[in-house]
C-alpha cells in the first residue's frame, strides 16, 4: 500500500522553475531484523514488510512526510491560501485524522486543510482519474521479485511520468465536475477526450470553461436545495403542527 499525493503542475515564479505537482509517493512498510535465516539471507538481516493501514498509520504517514512535502515542494503562493488535501472515504481517513490535522501547529504560514471527496465518485480524484493508470503501464515494465524491488519500481514510475500528464488529467477533472453537474451527480458518463495536446497551448494554467445551461442548472438545483432545507427548518421549529401517525 501507498500513499501518492499531487497537485497541479505550475510555474513557481520564485524558484523561476516549473513546479511538476508531484509531492510524493510513500510506501506503508516497516523494516525489521529476519528473525530466521533463509537461503537468500542470514538471520538478522533487515528485511521489509508491508505495515497495516490504519486511522493511526496514516496520521503518521500524514504528519511525518505529506504535510512536509506540500511546505517542501509546493510554489510560496499556495501559502498565501488554504491548501486542500483530498482524499477518499476509505475506512483509516477517519474523521479524527482530519481533526488532528487541522489542529496541527502548522507554522510559516501556512493553512493545510483536509476535505473528503464525494462518496463513490472515484472520477473526482485525479489520481483513480488517470494519474495510476500511468503510473501502473510504468512500473509493470520491470519485473519485480520482492517487496524492495516493488517498491522501487512503483518510485521510479512516479518520478519518471512527465508533469504534462498530470497537468492533462486536472484539465480532465475540471470537465469530469461540469458533466457530473449536468447529470446531477450521476457517475453514469463517459470520460470526456478533449483532444488536449493539440488545442491547448500551456496546459498548467488551461482551465474548462463551464457551459452556460451546465450553471444554470447547478444554480437552480442548488436553490432547491436550499428552499428544502429551509422549509424543513420551519417544520422543525414548528413541533406542534407536526402529526406524526403511529
Amino acid at each position: 500500500m501507498f500513499l501518492a499525493a499531487v497537485a497541479r503542475p505550475r510555474y513557481d515564479y520564485k524558484r523561476r522553475e516549473m513546479f511538476d505537482g508531484k509531492l510524493g509517493i510513500w510506501p506503508f512498510v516497516h523494516r525489521v531484523p529476519a528473525l530466521r535465516s533463509s537461503v537468500n539471507r542470514p538471520r538478522g538481516t533487515i528485511v521489509t514488510h508491508p505495515k497495516q493501514v490504519n486511522a493511526a498509520s496514516y496520521l503518521e504517514m500524514l504528519q511525518q512526510n505529506f504535510v512536509s512535502a506540500i511546505k517542501a515542494k509546493m510554489p510560496a503562493a499556495a501559502r498565501r491560501r488554504t491548501v486542500f488535501i483530498q482524499h477518499d472515504n476509505a475506512g483509516p481517513h477517519s474523521s479524527s485524522v482530519v481533526k488532528a490535522i487541522a489542529a496541527m501547529e502548522q507554522g510559516d504560514g501556512w493553512n493545510i486543510q483536509m476535505r473528503n471527496q464525494p462518496p463513490n465518485s472515484p472520477d473526482f480524484n485525479v489520481l483513480d482519474l488517470g494519474f495510476f493508470n500511468a503510473i501502473q503501464s510504468l512500473q509493470h515494465q520491470p519485473t519485480p521479485s520482492n517487496i524492495d524491488e516493488l517498491i522501487g519500481a512503483v518510485l521510479h514510475a512516479f518520478d519518471e511520468l512527465p508533469h504534462e500528464t498530470l497537468g492533462r488529467t486536472f484539465v480532465t477533472l475540471q470537465k469530469v465536475l461540469e458533466i457530473s453537474i449536468r447529470m446531477e451527480g450521476s457517475n453514469g458518463y463517459k470520460l470526456p477526450h478533449l483532444k488536449k495536446d493539440g488545442t491547448i497551448e500551456d496546459i498548467s494554467t488551461f482551465n474548462v470553461a463551464c457551459e452556460e445551461s451546465s450553471s444554470v442548472l447547478a444554480l437552480a438545483k442548488l436553490n432547491m436545495r436550499l428552499e428544502d432545507e429551509s422549509a424543513l427548518e420551519e417544520l422543525l421549529d414548528s413541533p406542534d403542527e407536526v402529526a406524526i401517525a403511529s
